[in-house]
């Protein structure tokens, strides 16, 4: 009888090499899975540590093929980070069986153009489309499909449950651990968080250039290779830390003074030395009232900044806010920066902005400028003021330069 190893090498083989598949970018994730072989399972699961559980009379008796389709569902659940997704849903045993319908349905649409999808898996989501018309459209998230079949009205008729529980799949579907699975510390096939991330990005990378720019990537599997491939971090945190960053550049003791001794004047007898003193931060806000601003990001960019300078403990008096497009429209003085008035409307020069931040009283320490970018600026900063630049952006918009003497943050809203 052909042992299970032997089988699963065999179907490795065919998804990458052979005519009827060719999926050689799944190479990396195919060589991370070990086989565990054991008669506990019906067929072939997978938990969360890429651990394959095969059944050894199941594998002798299908096809290559046919074991090749069912490894590839397994592989793609864990690349897909079905479990951690799972977990950050609050998915439970309660609404396991119905995420597992939802994470079958996404990749049948991923599985499905490729050729390799399973016969199961075929008839499963052509009879969860039958059952619900119109509700669960192709290349969605699995979110989206959990979140369609977990609040059917009461009466709807619900599809056949799933081979859940002891018998179906494992943890990698849903992060919920099966009797029958090997402890996480067992020394067997572990592949930790660290490293199952690194296989996913390689993976990402070689599906994205068998792919190429075609549109016929399937909408899971191409939102997939774009955060594996262009990670982002929130640019509301990178805003605040940038600003927290400007406060703190300002708020040391970095001024000397004459009406406080110094500290170390006992050492130093004979020798009068100047004390130091903390200046407080004094915080300038330049808005670009151009026309070619996005409004609704102006708006959640103004409530960070605005946030980020409550929590520092920045008087909401000590904020000065300078609207400008060609020019300087007005300067107030407000509590909030959403109280601030807000005139313009036409072409962007933000010079006149950091010309006028010189005539502020007092002095800013910290700009924050608030822009789509697309404005000359000025050969060297305001005297003695940090300047944080937040750019205005949607989506895949090309950012302008920026001056080296500013920090930028990129601000991206979603279309």
């Amino acid at each position: 009888m052909r042992r299970a190893g032997d089988a699963v090498a065999a179907a490795k083989l065919w998804l990458i090499a052979d005519a009827g598949a060719r999926l050689p970018y799944l190479a990396r994730g195919l060589y991370a899975l070990v086989t565990v072989e054991t008669t506990e399972v019906p067929r072939i699961a997978s938990d969360e540590h890429w651990r394959l559980y095969v059944n050894p009379d199941w594998a002798a008796s299908i096809e290559v093929e046919a074991l090749a389709r069912e490894l590839a569902h397994e592989l793609w659940h864990l690349l897909l980070d079905h479990a951690g997704r799972a977990r950050s849903v609050g998915v439970d045993r309660a609404t396991g069986a119905a995420w597992h319908r939802a994470t079958d349905l996404a990749l049948f649409d991923t599985l499905s153009p490729e050729g390799v999808a399973s016969a199961d898996l075929v008839a499963n989501a052509g009879a969860l489309r039958a059952g619900h018309p119109g509700k669960l459209p192709p290349g969605r998230p699995a979110e989206e499909y959990w979140a369609t079949l977990t609040r059917l009205p009461a009466g709807d008729p619900e599809p056949e449950e799933p081979p859940e529980g002891e018998h179906g799949h494992g943890s990698s579907v849903d992060g919920l651990p099966r009797p029958w699975e090997l402890p996480p510390e067992a020394d067997v096939g572990l592949v930790d968080a660290g490293h199952a991330q690194g296989v996913r990005e390689v993976v990402a990378i070689e599906y994205r250039g068998r792919k190429g720019g075609r549109g016929d990537t399937p909408g899971e599997a191409a939102r997939w290779v774009r955060r594996m491939t262009e990670p982002t971090l929130p640019w509301e945190q990178l805003l605040a830390q940038a600003v927290r960053r400007g406060v703190g550049w300002t708020s040391g003791r970095t001024h000397t003074t004459w009406t406080r001794p110094n500290r170390r004047a006992a050492s130093t007898p004979g020798m009068f030395l100047p004390g130091w003193r903390r200046p407080n931060p004094t915080v300038a806000m330049v808005v670009d009232t151009s026309g070619s601003v996005d409004d609704a990001l102006l708006g959640r960019a103004l409530g960070e900044v605005d946030g980020a300078l409550r929590a520092l403990g920045v008087a909401g008096s000590s904020v000065t806010v300078l609207a400008c497009d060609a020019a300087v429209q007005a300067v107030t003085r407000v509590r909030r920066a959403r109280d601030a008035v807000l005139h313009g409307g036409g072409g962007t020069d933000l010079r006149a902005a950091m010309a006028a931040l010189e005539e502020v009283r007092p002095r800013p320490t910290l700009a924050v400028v608030l822009t789509d970018g697309w404005t000359p600026w000025p050969a060297t900063p305001p005297a003695g003021c940090a300047v944080v630049v937040a750019l205005l952006l949607r989506r895949g918009d090309e950012a302008p330069e920026v001056p080296d003497w500013a920090t930028a943050i990129r601000c991206e809203l979603d279309d």
